[in-house]
């Protein structure tokens, strides 16, 4: 098993949509289930599969699963959601990669493997290890940070809990960090923790004496170790195999030649060693077409552009290939109805679609 800092976490499948297990989504469900609100209508909103609870594979994108912890904490009245599901719940849910977690030689090591491994859970958040004492730094990828706050208050409390179920100790963090601000009472936070709870911080951190990673793991097993490592190795290979489809090679070879208007199926294809032909056959045999594949890569870039308000519509033109910005409007007119003006407005009146409130239905006893 590799010892020190891994600092490169397995990059998603797919940078615009990250995709997560549904263990946290599970969670709320459940919580949502008992509490005895109806599951369907919430689900629906946050665009989750209704078969969630009852198809254990399912994944869902990052974005839906933090909607939907949102949406799940207004309904319960629970601010402190993602933390409460961290602290309260079997943290085995997670599957695998706890056991490969627990089964680690010391604290450090346990850590390690999740760097290596978390990205099989939640796509959108990348693990590393802070360059002082012994500090796990938290970072979305594919996904605005600013959106959430009971996803990463989840991950935060949870790699407290299991440092202290490993290993027996009620280990107390030198610092917690949060780039989110919080205006309620954290109070039971950081009773939790143990200390003071930064909110506002320049990164999400949770930090611990550099002896505290030296700690050796109650559950310690070398021989399940190994085992898991290898299973999960194998996983991150098949996974990186599948990220060599056609149409990802050629939307990551479009990428960045769009501000440069250079993206043409000859260039394309020079670019990925294939001629046009093989290029076109190839695409035709997933059901896609050179066109198709530009035309959906641009409307995805555009809903991320608009997000950033430090970029004026002709530079998201720009950005796109388009020479001109009428030629971006009519296009973003055909993708969604609307202009890209009044998207942007609508984009920051609210970024979540608001529904009627949440409807509580009789639980038999």
């Amino acid at each position: 098993m590799p010892k020190g800092p891994i600092n490169h976490a397995p990059q998603p499948d797919n940078p615009r949509v990250p995709t997560a297990s549904g263990v946290l989504t599970r969670l709320a469900a459940d919580r949502l289930v008992q509490a005895g609100f109806e599951l369907i209508p919430l689900l629906k909103e946050a665009g989750i599969p209704d078969d969630i609870l009852s198809e254990p594979d399912t994944r869902v994108s990052v974005r839906s699963q933090i909607d939907f912890l949102r949406l799940a904490a207004e309904a319960l009245g629970d601010d402190l959601l993602g933390f409460h599901l961290a602290k309260d719940t079997d943290l085995r849910e997670a599957g695998p990669i706890f056991h490969v977690m627990a089964s680690s030689e010391t604290v450090a090591d346990g850590f390690d493997c999740a760097v290596r491994f978390c990205s099989i859970l939640n796509e959108g958040v990348q693990l590393h290890r802070g360059p002082n004492a012994f500090t796990m730094e938290f970072e979305y990828v594919g996904v605005r940070r600013l959106l959430d706050r009971h996803q990463m208050e989840f991950w935060v409390t949870a790699g407290l809990r299991l440092i202290r179920l490993f290993t027996g100790r009620e280990i107390i963090p030198l610092s917690v960090g949060f780039l989110h601000q919080r205006d309620g009472d954290v109070s039971e936070m950081e009773r939790y923790f143990g200390c003071a709870v930064e909110f506002g911080a320049p990164r999400d951190t949770l930090s611990f004496d550099a002896q505290d990673g030296k700690l050796r793991l109650l559950s310690a097993d070398r021989y399940l170790n190994k085992f898991l490592v290898e299973y999960y190795e194998e996983t991150i290979l098949r996974r990186r195999s599948m990220r060599q489809s056609i149409r990802n090679r050629v939307e990551n070879a479009i990428t960045p030649r769009l501000p440069h208007g250079t993206m043409s199926i000859n260039n394309i294809a020079s670019d990925l060693g294939m001629s046009v032909r093989t290029l076109s056959r190839r695409l035709s045999d997933e059901g896609l077409t050179f066109s198709s594949i530009l035309e959906d890569l641009r409307s995805d870039l555009a809903n991320r552009y608009l997000q950033n308000n430090s970029l004026s519509i002709s530079q998201i033109a720009w950005l796109l290939g388009y020479s001109e910005v009428s030629s971006f409007a009519h296009a973003f007119q055909r993708w969604t109805g609307n202009s890209p003006t009044s998207a942007r407005k609508q984009m920051g009146e609210g970024s979540f679609p608001q529904g009627a409130a949440p409807t509580k239905i009789d639980v038999k006893q």
